[in-house]
């Protein structure tokens, strides 16, 4: 069984019972196959829905998505402060979408939603006001947004961390954090040296 799923619909390609066939046309349980006659001319055949489903011959034609660690995986690896800090700043994100850091009005924390964020204040200056409150650039706010709006809040996670407990634990030994950033480790040579090397 693959992990993947595709929409059936009118001109999917598939291999049927040792033919390469489309889907002609969808009616309930009724498909309507076409394929190529012996003479090259258009032929039908009408299979009933779970058939097609189940015969151990249906392939359908389509390439699979490439693959992806699942979003559970990826936010179970994640350690406390990581975890914090993807939580924190989807929050931004969404009171920069939304107004409120939670999405929606429902759910307005105190004080929700800020003046630079309220309803009706132009998405640019709500970018910029992002910008100054977490003192980033506007197009790092933009570009949060725009991974959460692909991914949801996977997209926040930083792809290149460490994703073994064991790399996680050497660099926390080390006392390198990667989202401090290099202004909060002057030597960072040292520090790759005892993340590579561990005692």
């Amino acid at each position: 069984m693959t992990g993947w799923t595709t929409s059936l619909r009118i001109g999917l390609p598939l291999v049927y019972d040792g033919q390469q066939c489309t889907i002609a046309e969808l009616d309930g349980r009724r498909v309507l196959l076409q394929h190529a006659g012996l003479d090259s001319r258009p032929q039908w055949r009408q299979v009933d829905l779970a058939l097609l489903l189940s015969h151990p011959s249906t392939e359908f034609l389509v390439p699979a998505p490439p693959q992806q660690s699942g979003t559970a995986a990826l936010f179970g690896s994640l350690c406390g402060e990581e975890d914090e800090e993807v939580t924190v700043r989807y929050q931004h994100v969404q009171e920069v979408r939304f107004s409120y850091k939670l999405g929606s009005p429902e759910l307005a924390l105190a004080g929700e939603p800020r003046p630079d964020y309220a309803p009706g204040v132009p998405l640019m200056r709500r970018y910029e006001a992002k910008a100054r409150e977490l003192g980033v650039d506007p197009a790092t706010v933009r570009r949060w947004v725009a991974k959460v709006k692909e991914e949801g809040p996977a997209g926040l996670v930083s792809r290149g961390r460490a994703t073994h407990i064991l790399d996680r634990e050497r660099v926390r030994q080390a006392g390198y954090h990667p989202a401090a950033g290099p202004s909060a480790y002057p030597d960072r040579q040292a520090g790759r040296a005892l993340v590579s090397h561990p005692q």
